[in-house]
């Protein structure tokens, strides 16, 4: 396994706490590998006592491929023999491999094997899909409640012109109230304003169950608009259910407080898709947890903490824990039993740690209590993974450490020289960030073609860009966008790979295709911190070798890497210059 300089000293690491700082292509996985088999075949360590944990079951799986690869040698399994030769059969098997297992994997193992201890009566169940399964049920539940509850339907009427307002609700003296002392219809809301309350009316006009509630109201409206005119904007008859409906029966269903003009606050403009967020909220709330167990009366959104609760009892009546409840019940036993936190530590003196910046609060809670000799690699520029719950401060925050070692593996070896210099400008506007001197190991000289494209042009440009026969991804934002791309494709039959940038982290293609702000404006996301957006950004620029095509429209992230184009040119003739005259070797030489 060849190595440059930087990586052999981050390979050469024995003990005590270290954070290899990398960058894009710049060997992180050969590092972790290299540095295994460094302790194993150079310093004797047994296999047995080296854990290292990888980020997803992929990377488990490549990692070990690569050790058991090394190992299979002739002189490393002599090496091996040797190191196993005094103790029974089973347990040189054992010997011959270190542990590697993603972090939930591997705290799964510690509840499994100490669960009494654990605080279950038994060895606990793994609920997997189980949540979404409760959410659903939940969801059915409300539309049943909404569907049979008794509605109002009501007219707000001013006295003075006659116009009126019609809407529905299941507290008619409540929604007076709202109404008077500021209506969430503009309209309503000026007019009581301009002519005063008392110059308006409120009547309730009839009782229908809430699945009749639209229906009714529409023809309330038209009667109205007939004799007058209404304030009314929206035709009701739009959703099956109004907004206000589905606010009132979400607060009675989950017995939260309802607020008045509740209506008006974003995260209920559309309370149906709330659904959609639950289980991310909770989840992330779970990857926060430092201390104890998970509390869902913490939850700040009142919706996510009525369900946490609910999710919660029902799983600890079944006996069971989910994804998360692996790191933090984990961390939490090794924290109350001293002596189980001393067996594992034994156990595994040797604990490394790979894509150290998308670990989140719980589990560096984990990777601290099992190890004080932590080998942890990462790059905090590559942390996209915050609306899970990582927190690339962290490693931040570890690497400022007086007692960690730090080491620098910057060299990409991957990308053109061209696209690592402008990936460097973009991502060196993020702070704070570690800083990094990111440099190409490849010369190369290749333009990033930036291309204007709208809705309806961008099917053309791709089937252009896709004409060549060299490796090549498509690369989108979010799921609904790689849907559109490949249905494109598909129409015209054509070898090519379309994924999002998540999916697509840690991999890499000659050519690469990002398509952004055309088919979905999602750059930078609104809902999301602006520094993981241009992370993100830079994530998928980084995953191409030799050429870069950026399509899409306005991006203020194009902007920002597209301005040193003159300055790239000039740094690369510069380097041809010296290189010819035999001065320089490598593209970081130039200064």
């Amino acid at each position: 396994m060849r190595l440059d300089r930087n990586q052999e000293k981050a390979v050469n690491h024995i003990t005590g706490p270290a954070i290899v700082i990398a960058g894009p292509g710049s060997g992180k996985t050969t590092v972790v590998t290299a540095r295994i088999l460094n302790l194993i075949q150079t310093h004797n360590i047994p296999p047995s006592q080296i854990l290292a944990i990888a980020f997803n079951r992929k990377a488990v799986e490549e990692m070990e491929t690569r050790i058991l690869s090394s190992l299979q040698t002739k002189s490393s399994l002599t090496k091996v023999r040797e190191l196993t030769s005094s103790k029974s059969n089973n347990a040189a098997e054992t010997d011959t491999k270190p542990e590697i297992r993603t972090l939930h994997a591997f705290g799964k193992d510690i509840i499994t094997e100490n669960y009494k201890r654990a605080g279950f009566n038994q060895e606990p169940d793994i609920w997997t899909g189980q949540i979404d399964e409760i959410i659903a049920q939940e969801q059915t539940q409300i539309e049943r409640e909404v569907s049979t509850t008794s509605v109002a339907i009501y007219k707000i009427e001013s006295k003075k012109t006659g116009k009126c307002y019609i809407g529905q609700t299941t507290n008619p003296d409540r929604r007076r109230k709202e109404h008077f002392d500021h209506s969430s219809n503009d309209r309503l809301r000026q007019a009581i304003r301009s002519e005063g309350a008392p110059q308006f009316s409120f009547e309730v006009l009839e009782r229908v169950s809430g699945r009749e509630a639209n229906r009714r109201e529409a023809h309330w409206i038209a009667f109205y608009s007939k004799r007058a005119s209404v304030f009314n904007r929206a035709d009701p008859l739009r959703v099956q259910y109004s907004n206000q409906l589905i606010l009132e029966m979400f607060c009675q269903h989950f017995e939260i407080p309802y607020k008045e003009h509740l209506d008006r606050d974003p995260d209920f403009e559309n309370l149906r898709d709330r659904f959609n967020d639950i289980k991310e909220i909770v989840m992330r709330a779970k990857r926060q947890v430092t201390t104890g167990l998970f509390d869902p009366t913490t939850l700040d959104d009142p919706v996510a903490q009525a369900f946490a609760v609910k999710y919660e009892t029902l799983k600890t009546e079944a006996n069971a824990i989910d994804f998360e409840d692996m790191v933090i019940h984990a961390a939490n036993l090794l924290k109350t039993c001293p002596d189980l936190q001393q067996t594992y530590r034994a156990k595994y003196p040797y604990l490394l740690v790979d894509e150290f910046q998308d670990i989140a609060p719980a589990d560096f809670r984990l990777i601290s209590l099992l190890s004080e000799n932590l080998f942890a690699v990462g790059d905090d520029d590559q942390a996209i993974y915050g609306f899970r719950g990582g927190d690339s401060e962290i490693m931040q925050e570890f690497t400022a450490r007086q007692d960690v070692v730090k080491y620098e593996i910057t060299r990409n070896y991957r990308s053109t020289s061209t696209i690592v210099e402008h990936a460097r400008a973009l991502i060196e506007r993020n702070e704070p960030r570690i800083s990094k001197n990111l440099r190409a190991h490849n010369p190369i000289q290749q333009d990033i073609k930036i291309v204007e494209t709208t809705p309806e042009t961008v099917e053309a440009i791709l089937r252009r860009e896709l004409k060549s026969s060299q490796e090549t991804a498509v690369l989108a934002r979010t799921n609904y966008e790689t849907d559109q791309i490949q249905e494109m494709l598909s129409k015209h039959e054509i070898p090519v790979e379309v994924t999002t940038i998540h999916k697509a982290k840690g991999r890499e293609w000659e050519k690469v295709i990002l398509i952004h702000n055309t088919l979905e404006r999602r750059f930078p996301r609104r809902d999301n911190n602006l520094a993981e957006e241009r992370r993100v950004f830079y994530v998928a620029m980084t995953r191409a070798k030799v050429e870069l095509v950026v399509l899409g429209g306005t991006c203020p992230f194009v902007p920002e890497f597209e301005k040193i184009s003159k300055n790239v040119g000039y740094y690369l003739r510069q380097f041809a210059y010296w290189r010819a005259r035999g001065k320089l070797k490598k593209v970081g030489d130039v200064k």
